[in-house]
């Protein structure tokens, strides 16, 4: 037969479970966060001529660089 470890026993695992699932939460980034804009920068050659553009990963839009004097500011202002 079982005997029950009372409400202090109860209300410790009930504690212990709610930690746990914090600390879950927490640990894989589940908090409630904007999404962050990652870039890819892909670079083509053929023969002589070489095309480079940067593919916002979160929008999908794509940008190609026409100078290499581009900053990353202006490609997401274009």
């Amino acid at each position: 037969m079982l005997k029950d470890g009372g409400p202090k026993t109860n209300l410790m695992y009930f504690f212990g479970g709610v930690l746990c699932c914090l600390a879950l939460f927490f640990l894989t980034g589940a908090a409630s966060q904007a999404p962050t804009g990652k870039y890819e920068l892909e670079v083509v050659t053929r023969d002589r001529l070489t095309q480079i553009y940067v593919i916002d990963t979160s929008t999908g839009a794509v940008k190609w660089v026409d100078s290499m004097n581009t900053s990353f500011a202006e490609l997401k202002e274009n």
